[in-house]
């Protein structure tokens, strides 16, 4: 069986995982040795932040999370704007059923 990566993802197995933090570790003191300090910052930025700049192309590329119901608020108040959408929003709504069992970690098995 193989299992890909979510497109743009990678996946490191153990000895690369090891490689790669003693290459990180090596640049960050090379940093703090030329007085750079640390920082980290969130994956998760407010969209109204990203949707202010002028992204071009780079828009396109934004995933978005939504608050849990936002679909099924949006969906709703679609048909009742125009109830004439009907089978296109109870698509919609139908579409937000567990696809998957979400009950149980997620596992990767790999070789």
């Amino acid at each position: 069986m193989k299992i890909t990566p979510v497109k743009g993802t990678n996946d490191y197995l153990p000895n690369e995982v090891e490689i790669r933090d003693y290459l990180q570790n090596e640049i960050l003191k090379v940093y703090v040795a030329n007085g750079f300090e640390h920082i980290t910052t969130p994956i998760i930025e407010d969209i109204e932040n990203l949707d202010k700049s002028d992204g071009g192309e780079n828009l396109n590329l934004i995933f978005k999370i939504m608050k849990r119901g936002d679909k099924l608020e949006k969906a709703v108040s679609s048909l009742q704007e125009n109830p004439k959408t009907g089978t296109a929003c109870e698509n919609e709504i139908a579409d937000m059923g567990l696809r998957y069992d979400l009950t149980l970690p997620l596992s990767r098995y790999f070789d």
